[in-house]
């Protein structure tokens, strides 16, 4: 295997983890939060119209900006990852986690308006954003009046909306090098015989970001 460290810095005490099968459940935890980020977007992107504003071809950018980078990475990685295809696997981990970094700014940095005790209850019906609207007693029961001060808000908030691009863009780029230089690096370091077994557990991890995604989202 290739030796473990940052550039020249490479500690004695973590060569104990220069091992075939950390590796692989190393890489299968990084590919999991790589699935994670992208599913608790697609999850939640209802809430995201909502609070940023955002329209229908918006949230197609956001959605599509990941298969297109993560295309023109392949074409890229097709080309030069033959060579060094751990530091591409590195390269592409720290992409994941900066792409998680940017969308999750936009939520520190949106403003919301204050709640108040009219602001609980459930979701309003009539596309309002949840927790958001304010509670009126009806002859029926009670109704849900969207806050127009959430509306007002989330028009504000809408300039965050390339955050959103961006961290898809760079998760695409990012999640290319592990799917492309993963499998083909587990290769040279199992024999043929314990390659099926690593490249089950990899995906068997991996996969378990799907179900995460829609229970954290």
């Amino acid at each position: 295997m290739s030796q473990m460290g940052v550039f020249g810095w490479r500690p004695q005490y973590l060569e104990f983890l220069n091992k075939p099968i950390i590796f692989v459940i190393f890489f299968g935890v990084g590919n999991l939060f790589t699935v994670l980020s992208f599913g608790v977007i697609s999850v939640i992107m209802t809430t995201l119209e909502s609070v940023f504003n955002l329209n229908s071809k918006e949230t197609a950018v956001i959605l599509l900006g990941n298969d297109l980078s993560g295309l023109f990475a392949s074409l890229l990685l097709a080309n030069y990852a033959s060579s060094r295809k751990i530091r591409w696997i590195a390269i592409g981990m720290f992409a994941v986690v900066v792409s998680a970094l940017l969308p999750a700014s936009a939520t520190l940095f949106a403003e919301y308006p204050a709640l108040s005790n009219e602001t609980s209850g459930p979701p309003a019906p009539d596309g309002g954003i949840p927790g958001l609207c304010k509670l009126e007693s009806s002859g029926a029961g009670y109704t849900w009046d969207a806050n127009e001060e959430a509306a007002d808000y989330a028009v504000k908030n809408h300039a965050y909306f390339w955050l959103f691009v961006a961290g898809s863009l760079v998760l695409g780029f990012g999640g290319s090098p592990p799917g492309i230089a993963g499998p083909t690096y587990m290769d040279e370091i199992f024999t043929q015989k314990e390659f099926g077994f690593a490249i089950s557990v990899l995906y068997v991890i991996t996969f378990m970001g799907f179900p995460l995604a829609v229970l954290f989202g």
